[in-house]
């Protein structure tokens, strides 16, 4: 991953800039960032909001000072009850439980369903397993194991015929 150059000067000013007003616009940061270093004029205002105003708010967010150390790891952040439907449902989970959870449903669960409702429960279910993955981790699991959704699908479809 290619790191964009940043300029220590030019951020810590645009900082400054976005703690003493955070409504601040991006054409006076702009301006300001170029009068601090001539090259900045050579971004447009795209790439000078991606580098600077973006990663101070985005470092704000997160409670990191602007000089940014380490990284927090995106399986540490816990969705609330509130912005995640399954959590609010059946409760977080974690590890084995949640993969166990996205791996779909067991076959004593739920009474096999024949030709079109039964293929439309397991697409549905391999959705909802999908959907609640809550990393990139969690998805890749859900989708390594659609044999097994697959294999739902063609008993569904075999009692059909």
């Amino acid at each position: 991953m290619r790191v964009a150059n940043v300029d220590e000067k030019v951020m810590e000013a645009v900082d400054a800039a976005i703690k003493k007003n955070p409504d601040v616009s991006g054409d006076e940061l702009f301006g300001m960032a170029k009068s601090i270093n001539s090259s900045i004029g050579k971004l447009s205002r795209r790439q000078f909001h991606a580098r600077y105003p973006l990663q101070i708010k985005r470092n704000m967010k997160l409670g990191k000072r602007a000089g940014g150390a380490a990284k927090k790891k995106a399986t540490s952040r816990k969705p609330s009850a509130a912005s995640s439907p399954k959590s609010a449902v059946s409760g977080p989970k974690s590890g084995a439980a949640r993969k166990s959870a996205m791996a779909g449903p067991k076959s004593a669960d739920s009474a096999p369903k024949s030709g079109k409702d039964g293929v439309r429960g397991v697409l549905l279910s391999f959705a909802t397993a999908l959907a609640a993955a809550e990393t990139r981790k969690d998805a890749v699991f859900v989708v390594s194991s659609v044999d097994r959704y697959v294999d739902d699908v063609m008993k569904a479809t075999s009692s059909d015929a």
